[in-house]
């Protein structure tokens, strides 16, 4: 059957109804994902200013992701500091109370030390995850254990409660001070001079590298205050006989900008830690049976005087207090929060490009679409008309 139509023009209607369905397709995918386009080639003259703006976003998404994770850390870091504060503190009072009857109270306070220096090990040992906060960078293994090789726990007293523990002192003698003082001398007559600045005279301990408490004090009777205050001498911290600590020197970090890395948390090896770790292996290691009061209480006084010092801020002192450790665990929060607001921003601001380069007008696409659909239903009927167009048709 000829047609009247030319197949010119019916080509030309198809192709036009096919490009109408095209656009109608691509209107509705717009619509469904609030793109231009699925694929670069779609954007393709502002292909870059996309690419950039995204690498951009995701380098920014990750330095937020560092920050949090550091926030976290330093969270975990000051809440274990302040259970480690809580020790302290209650140790103190506990001591306080004990003096009034050093005797008496001497199987409670050497307990409460002996479940405090579990309870510290164990704050010390916190991880986040699988990392634990208090090992510098080696973050791989537990910070403080007393089966430690280096580990040298104080004892003041001999289990038999009436000789003075020499072995502690004796060994820190000779790796700390060398040979300074009274060079040949034993254990007493080390400490003696010392003290005294002079050799001691008789009468002298029958074993004078174990003196009883009663020869101890024989010849200078202020000589026990002496042996029992070097628990918190400057030489004590400097070169801890206490060897606890597992970790290294490191300090975590975190890289928060293309340029910058802030430093966050500490190590189980700061002064205030050592020395109460210090205060609680000299109460927990006291003898079963309790010394007299006159040397106990001495113990307690001293003691206590210590956790004064790891609690409180002296401002006089170089010594951090784990109250002052707390306040430089959470000082690097403020630059945390003000670094990830800058990048939080920027995000934004990379979201309004990518919004721009690949983002659709949807009230214009709607009005595209609609125009479209008329367009089509036109050509539709154009077409069907054109399809059934025939001479006899015409003829008639």
């Amino acid at each position: 059957m000829t047609r009247v139509a030319p197949f010119a023009q019916q080509q030309l209607t198809m192709f036009h109804t096919l490009q109408a369905q095209n656009r109608l397709h691509t209107g509705n995918i717009q619509i469904a994902t609030g793109q231009k386009a699925q694929n670069y080639s779609g954007i393709a003259q502002d292909s870059n200013r996309l690419i950039s703006a995204e690498s951009a976003r995701m380098r920014a998404e990750q330095y937020i992701q560092s920050i949090n994770t550091a926030e976290r850390r330093i969270s975990l870091t000051d809440s274990n500091l302040e259970g480690i504060e809580e020790i302290a503190r209650e140790l103190r009072s506990v001591l306080e109370s004990a003096q009034n009857g050093p005797g008496e109270n001497h199987v409670n306070t050497r307990q409460y030390a002996i479940n405090a220096r579990a309870l510290l090990i164990e704050h010390l040992n916190a991880r986040d995850g699988d990392r634990y906060l208090f090992s510098g960078d080696r973050v791989d293994r537990p910070a403080a254990s007393l089966a430690s090789p280096g580990y040298t726990s104080v004892s003041l007293i001999q289990a038999d409660a009436t000789t003075v523990d020499s072995a502690f002192y004796a060994q820190y003698r000779a790796d700390v001070l060398g040979s300074a003082g009274f060079p040949a001398g034993s254990f007493y007559e080390q400490i003696y001079f010392d003290k005294n600045g002079v050799a001691p005279t008789a009468p002298l301990p029958a074993d004078l590298n174990n003196p009883t408490l009663d020869e101890f004090v024989g010849e200078d009777a202020a000589l026990w205050d002496y042996y029992v205050g070097r628990l918190s001498s400057t030489e004590m911290l400097t070169n801890p006989k206490l060897d606890y600590y597992q970790g290294d020197d490191g300090i975590a970090s975190a890289r928060v900008s293309e340029r910058t890395t802030i430093n966050y948390g500490m190590n189980a090896r700061e002064e205030a830690i050592q020395q109460l770790m210090i205060g609680l292996d000299t109460i927990a290691n006291l003898p079963v049976t309790a010394a007299s009061d006159t040397y106990l209480g001495e113990v307690f006084d001293h003691v206590r005087g210590m956790m004064n010092t790891v609690i409180e801020a002296d401002p006089t002192t170089t010594f951090e207090s784990i109250t002052e450790l707390r306040s430089r665990v959470l000082g690097p929060l403020n630059l945390f929060e003000s670094t990830r607001d800058g990048h939080v921003r920027f995000i934004n601001y990379a979201a309004d490009v990518m919004d721009d380069v690949e983002g659709i007008e949807e009230a214009e696409v709607i009005a595209r679409l609609q125009a479209d659909q008329v367009v089509l239903q036109a050509s539709y009927s154009t077409l069907a008309q054109l399809q059934g167009l025939s001479l006899v048709n015409f003829l008639n």
